[in-house]
């Protein structure tokens, strides 16, 4: 038990914090620490656990990937693409809602760490245009780009999920592919409640021009796609692959001293710095032990079954802010209860899965939230206000699925 309270210590630390307006990447390196020393680590382990945090792989690849998208952004402004494929989408389809649905649902399916962000700057475009809040470009961004998380078969997540129960990933789709309806229908229903309507006037006469400008304006998102999904190259090469391309191809509007520009003006260091932050402190969990201590004092206070396979993925997505290690730590926990009569019960899975999904879309280490929060400059206690309806639908919609399945 005092391991718990330990955990909800810093848990209350980073929430105060935050509505305090500190910056998370200071909130995030101060809740690491605290954790080391909560749970009794030496100066020395701390320190060497910051260091391991930094020079991980994973940590430098992620800083890489996000460098790299506000590289993007910034020679994707340079050369006009994003306003090419804004005012072609405007020119084609009548209500920009849909538009703005659309980007961060598309590019969603790219399995990339902190995915949210490579949208951001087009539905910023679109949200500039018709006065939309910091907070609604946020929650636009962030719901759709998450909106394929039951069912798509690229994400690390779904992969690990299906192996550790051991079924094909595709009976996993068949059972939660009602989830991502749901998400998609929920998004457009707030969109079309919250956001006002600006209708717009289409010329048949200039369909064709704007399907050119639209190819012109999307094609190095689509080589993105297709070098990812589709000839399986990693994002981190994709993206120099197009950056590059758009520079051979946009010589003379980028000379050399405008990507200086571009690299100095665009690259915001305090959201690389808040990677290492969540970095740090989730190898500060791991190291401590801490995280573990969930499963175990749920099993000590014999909680029904269904709220533990809720709960305990839950409980684990908030404090990791990552779906693969929320499931990889709570789903072994809980085969016991998903298994029945020697096979898994997929509906008991869904009610994990959809536990670790909320659980995660409402994480301070998500880093989806963290840098599309940062980049829209939106407060996050009105971006939480935003989404509690959402989820508590998805919760509901996932209770009644499982109750009339089972």
């Amino acid at each position: 038990m005092a391991g718990i309270i330990k955990l909800l210590v810093v848990i209350g630390v980073i929430i105060f914090l935050t509505k305090k307006k500190w910056k998370l990447e200071y909130v995030m390196l101060l809740a690491s620490l605290l954790l080391g020393v909560l749970f009794n680590l030496s100066a020395i382990q701390i320190g060497k656990i910051f260091v391991l945090a930094l020079i991980d792989p994973t940590t430098l690849r992620l800083m890489g990937i996000i460098v790299l998208v506000y590289i993007l952004s910034g020679v994707l402004s340079k050369v006009e693409s994003l306003d090419n494929l804004v005012d072609s989408l405007r020119g084609i389809v009548k209500d920009y809602r849909f538009t703005l649905a659309f980007i961060p649902a598309l590019l969603g399916l790219i399995p990339m760490p902190a995915g949210a962000m490579f949208s951001a700057p087009m539905v910023k475009e679109i949200g500039d245009r018709v006065g939309l809040t910091p907070e609604e470009d946020t929650f636009v961004n962030y719901w759709f780009r998450h909106v394929w998380e039951f069912i798509w078969p690229l994400f690390s997540g779904m992969i690990l999920f299906a192996g550790l129960l051991r079924v094909e990933i595709r009976e996993v789709i068949l059972v939660q592919f009602p989830l991502t309806i749901t998400a998609i229908i929920v998004g457009f229903i707030w969109e079309y409640k919250n956001l006002k309507k600006d209708i717009t006037v289409i010329n048949k006469r200039d369909i064709l021009i704007n399907l050119k400008n639209l190819l012109y304006g999307i094609w190095p998102i689509l080589l993105i796609i297709i070098l990812v999904l589709g000839i399986k190259i990693d994002i981190l090469i994709s993206l120099v692959i197009t950056i590059l391309s758009i520079f051979f191809l946009n010589t003379s509007k980028l000379t050399v001293t405008e990507i200086k520009g571009i690299m100095k003006n665009n690259i915001d260091l305090g959201v690389v710095l808040l990677i290492a932050g969540i970095m740090i402190f989730q190898r500060m969990l791991q190291v401590s032990g801490g995280i573990e201590l969930i499963p175990e004092i749920f099993a000590k206070l014999r909680i029904p079954s269904f709220i533990v396979l809720f709960s305990i993925p839950f409980f684990i997505g908030i404090m990791t802010g990552l779906s693969p290690a929320a499931l990889g730590i709570s789903l072994p926990v809980l085969i016991p209860i998903i298994i029945v009569k020697g096979e898994a019960n997929l509906y008991y899975a869904m009610l994990a899965y959809a536990g670790n999904f909320v659980g995660i879309m409402i994480s301070p280490m998500h880093l989806c939230l963290v840098v599309t929060k940062n980049y829209f400059k939106a407060d996050i206690g009105k971006i939480y206000k935003m989404l509690i309806l959402p989820l508590i639908i998805i919760v509901l919609v996932t209770i009644m699925l499982v109750i009339i399945n089972t």
